[in-house]
């Protein structure tokens, strides 16, 4: 989307940019139509097309608040950038060129500090080519960025296969755990159901002999009103 209004001119220096103008198209009845309407046709119709939904660009470039960006997203040599290169093309040695650049700031900024006590109006020159030592040394180091993107997403990778390998340990420390005191809850549950068992059969044995000694106890008493009965009999029979 362009930064521009109706009529056409950049509102870069609003700190709230009007919407563009095609705004107004986006009403109840044309949102309607495009239902209605295929993809093509939409495109075609002047007001429409800017409802319809464009298909994503594949190359070109775009502009979003003054800035010139790719579609396809890549680093920009230092000739597109109208940058004098200060090093080498072909395989080099980045530490070292990073090193002798980082020295060739140092010489220009006392070049700098020269000139502005002999001649200030020559500065621009000076600046130009700290700039230019500046933007090399910045591509150098973006140059990095693919390879340190893939590093990255390695350490990210290796840091989840650690923690899920911790979690996997803990998991199973945890099952092992779980499992040792299951066992012990069933060697418990045996000595107890023993012990149920055993205390069982002794108050079985211990009421069997209650039972047996109340019957004897039962019997004799029995025995001793049966012959009081008799005994009374007699002596009713005497009399």
């Amino acid at each position: 989307m362009d930064d521009t209004q109706g009529s056409g001119r950049p509102q870069l220096d609003a700190s709230y940019p009007a919407p563009p103008d095609y705004y107004k198209l986006f009403t109840d009845t044309n949102i309607q139509r495009l239902a209605d309407m295929d993809h093509n046709e939409a495109m075609e119709d002047p007001e429409l097309k800017f409802l319809a939904v464009p298909p994503p660009p594949k190359t070109g470039s775009y502009t979003v608040f003054g800035r010139m960006w790719q579609v396809c997203d890549q680093l920009p040599t230092l000739a597109e950038q109208n940058i004098t290169q200060l090093y080498p093309d072909g395989p080099i040695d980045r530490v070292a060129e990073l090193k002798r650049l980082n020295h060739s700031v140092l010489f220009e900024f006392l070049e700098l500090v020269d000139v502005l006590v002999k001649d200030p109006s020559q500065f621009s020159t000076c600046t130009e080519r700290i700039r230019d030592v500046f933007v090399n040394i910045h591509h150098l180091i973006n140059e990095y960025r693919e390879h340190q993107a893939k590093e990255t997403l390695k350490l990210m990778i290796q840091r989840q296969i650690d923690s899920k390998r911790q979690a996997t340990e803990r998991t199973l420390a945890k099952c092992k755990e779980l499992e040792q005191t299951i066992e012990q809850l069933k060697r418990e549950a045996a000595d107890t159901k023993d012990e149920i068992s055993t205390a069982v059969a002794s108050e079985e044995n211990q009421t069997d002999s209650t039972v047996q000694g109340n019957a004897e106890q039962h019997i004799q008493t029995q025995i001793t009103q049966d012959g009081l009965a008799k005994i009374l009999e007699a002596v009713q029979g005497l009399t």
